[in-house]
């Protein structure tokens, strides 16, 4: 595989793109095209991480060959077909949750070992090619280079998520990316059979910033009641909300009378009847607040029950369009409607508006509780905060109506009950349904006139019994895991598959790489490896803090690692033109930003800009990378042995994708604390390595740059 007349920088840099628009696009397309990944956050990233690093340490004594060629090429149909023809092979339903043991779970098992080792196999290869051109440029020039082409890699993906650029595009992109760095017609052949694949299978869906959309017609034998242009909103392959034309009177009396209705007649009239509960039980109506308003059936049925004033709120940009083009009512067109494209903590953080009812109209309780994850997923919308901001903007006889999709004996209906409570320090009135397996619960200073039987509407209210209800904690915005419940046999099994595809092939390299790529010392070792796993925390808390702010879709988590990119850029840059002499300063620094990061929450309510709120934000909690970023590059531009650094390095930022799980014990804000230890055991290691009676941290020499050994990924620092 020629590299042809491509210059050492160019070559770099287009490598460096590759690997990063490679991992956020494996991330995005597995997760949501292949079920059983979804039970192992970060699976991906570590697993692409230990590879990488495997090539960086390899790349001094391997060299590409002719035989690898078709290898590669298998690799990447293998990885790449399997989710193109996902939902043929049924492989979205796919789920490694033990209760769904025999055929379909060995499937699952077989269908992500593939997909890890492809990974391993096509980032080694990419890890070992950066390496080698690393070794042809001084170590910060290279580096700075290195980050260029990541920064562009990320920034690419960030505009892919903001304009909902279809999965054909992303695979013409990073393949006419391949072929251009790598001076290969092959890779041109493949990257066209591939996309155009893409494109014939997928075509149909829509790829919003939160997640792949798939709109379904409701059979024709439903327009006897709801007439024409009825669908069902399918989210990354699973259901995810109807939308249906509110029926009048005479037909929504007929739907309720329906004797023997078929299994879709009897999903929409249950449908259809959780949709009035709100407005039969609060008297007053006139202004309301929906979140998470989806295609707007809420809306619309806000709008026939007499609503003056109704605020929509809806992160999807796509399903946005779907409320004013493809619902049959078109809420959205309404101007009693004020829609609002964004997300719903953002909208209840800078909102002055009141309202007589809110409703939590079922915020992605499918897309997120299909994930199987063993561990947590995070959301933001159910927490302890989330309900008091919300009993905030409430009129005097307002009411806050919560529905959710889950039944009486599901551990989240347990926890928020506890949430609810906690937030409005009363019990709330709560129902539960059995054959709809849903909960809504009624709380406010409204809610206190509501007086309903055990029985409504054929629900009965919850709990029953104090024993119905289980001990639990309520979620919170430091433990925001409203989907958390532990399984010993799934934790086991999420153990083992990261030992096999994440902490094995880490120790070994590790071992292989101190064994052969030439002198290393265990606190050189330690001090990047350690720099690499507080990265890793620091990030993921970035990520999450900002998520508080715009929401988790795939365009934040861009901008996110984009500006993280940006900062080590800047530390590079800095580094290389004012070479720092005192690294003890950087790490009281470190630490001091550390300390801030930890003091510093996002207001529930502010007056302040949102511009100017985001600005702070990103900055308090970037400004730790800013400073860890400079201490690397000063300790990596003395390396002795540069590609045992950086493989080091990158093997911290991968286990610190494992350590980041604490959370689940500690709480998310505690990782700062935890990335703050990690620091100071990089500090001591740093001590040792350049002698602890030096004061300028040994740093009165110039940095080596005759060493031209490989040096760097493209994710250090940089994940």
């Amino acid at each position: 595989m020629s590299l042809g007349a491509l210059s050492t920088g160019k070559r770099i840099f287009w490598i460096s793109f590759i690997l990063l628009f490679g991992e956020i696009m494996a991330v995005r397309w597995l997760g949501i095209e292949i079920f059983a990944i979804r039970a192992f956050p970060n699976l991906i990233i570590m697993a692409v991480l230990v590879a990488s690093s495997a090539g960086l340490a390899s790349a001094g004594r391997k060299e590409f060959s002719s035989k690898s060629i078709p290898l590669i090429c298998a690799a990447v149909c293998a990885l790449v077909i399997p989710v193109i023809f996902a939902v043929n092979l049924n492989f979205h339903h796919l789920s490694l949750k033990l209760d769904r043991s025999g055929p379909d779970f060995a499937m699952a098992l077989g269908v992500v070992s593939v997909a890890i080792i492809c990974l391993y196999y096509l980032f080694t290869h990419l890890g070992r090619a950066l390496g080698r051109e690393f070794d042809k440029l001084p170590p910060l020039e290279a580096y700075s280079i290195n980050l260029l082409g990541s920064v562009i890699g990320v920034l690419s993906f960030a505009l892919i998520s903001f304009f909902s650029v279809p999965p054909f595009m992303w695979v013409f992109t990073l393949g006419l990316a391949c072929a251009y760095a790598f001076r290969s017609q092959l890779a041109i052949g493949l990257t066209v059979a591939l996309g155009v694949c893409t494109f014939i299978v997928t075509n149909s869906s829509y790829w919003s910033p939160y997640s792949k959309l798939d709109v379904v017609p409701i059979a024709t034998d439903q327009q006897k009641f709801f007439g024409e242009g009825n669908y069902v909103l399918n989210s990354n392959n699973h259901y995810f909300h109807f939308a249906t034309r509110v029926l009048d009177p005479d037909k929504e009396k007929e739907l309720a009378e329906l004797t023997n209705p078929s299994a879709q007649q009897k999903i929409l009239k249950e449908y259809y009847r959780w949709l009035k509960i709100p407005f039969e039980t609060c008297p007053h109506h006139d202004s309301v607040l929906v979140l998470g308003a989806g295609s707007g059936n809420d809306v619309a049925f806000a709008l026939k029950s007499g609503a003056k004033s109704v605020h929509a709120v809806e992160i999807d940009p796509i399903i946005c369009t779907f409320g004013s083009k493809l619902h049959p009512n078109k809420p959205y067109l309404d101007p009693r409607v004020h829609l609002h494209n964004e997300d719903a903590r953002s909208f209840l953080r800078y909102s002055k508006e009141k309202f007589d009812l809110i409703e939590f109209a079922y915020l992605d309780p499918g897309s997120t509780l299909n994930s199987g994850s063993f561990l947590r997923v995070d959301n933001y919308v159910y927490t302890k905060e989330a309900m008091e901001s919300a009993l905030r903007h409430l009129n005097e006889n307002g009411v806050v109506c919560l529905t959710f999709a889950t039944g009486a004996q599901s551990g989240v209906t347990h926890r928020l009950y506890k949430t609810v409570e906690a937030a409005w320090g009363q019990k709330p009135i709560c129902y539960v349904d059995k054959d709809w397996d849903s909960v809504m619960f009624l709380f406010g200073p409204g809610s206190k006139t509501i007086n309903l039987p055990d029985s409504y509407m054929g629900l009965r209210k919850f709990p029953s019994s104090p024993d119905e209800l289980k001990d639990t904690a309520p979620s919170t915005d430091n433990w925001p895991f409203l989907y958390l419940q532990i399984e010993s046999a799934g934790i086991f099994l999420y153990i083992g598959v990261l030992l096999m595809a994440v902490i094995f092939p880490g120790i070994l390299l590790a071992l292989a790489g101190r064994a052969k790529g030439g002198p290393i010392g265990a606190m050189e070792w330690g001090n990047m490896f350690f720099l690499g796993q507080a990265f890793m925390l620091v990030e993921t808390k970035s990520i999450t803090e900002l998520s508080l702010l715009f929401g988790a879709t795939w365009f934040v988590s861009s901008i996110v690692i984009l500006v993280v990119l940006l900062l080590a850029y800047i530390a590079t840059v800095i580094v290389t033109r004012f070479p720092q002499k005192n690294l003890h300063l950087l790490y009281v620094l470190l630490a001091v930003a550390v300390a801030v990061q930890y003091l510093f929450n996002i207001p529930a309510d502010t007056d302040m800009n949102p511009a100017m709120v985001a600005t702070i934000s990103a900055l308090i909690n970037c400004l730790p990378i800013f400073f860890g970023s400079m201490i690397f590059s000063t300790c990596f531009s003395r390396a002795k042995s540069p590609a045992n650094y950086l493989s080091a390095n990158l093997l911290g930022v991968s286990i610190g994708g494992l350590v980041e799980n604490l959370c689940v014990v500690m709480g998310l804000k505690n990782l700062t604390l935890v990335a703050g230890a990690l620091y100071g055991l990089s500090y001591l290691c740093a001590l040792s390595m350049f002698g602890r009676g030096d004061g300028n941290g040994g740093a009165d020499s110039e940095p080596d740059n005759s060493d031209k050994s490989p040096k760097s990924n493209g994710e250090s620092q940089a994940s």
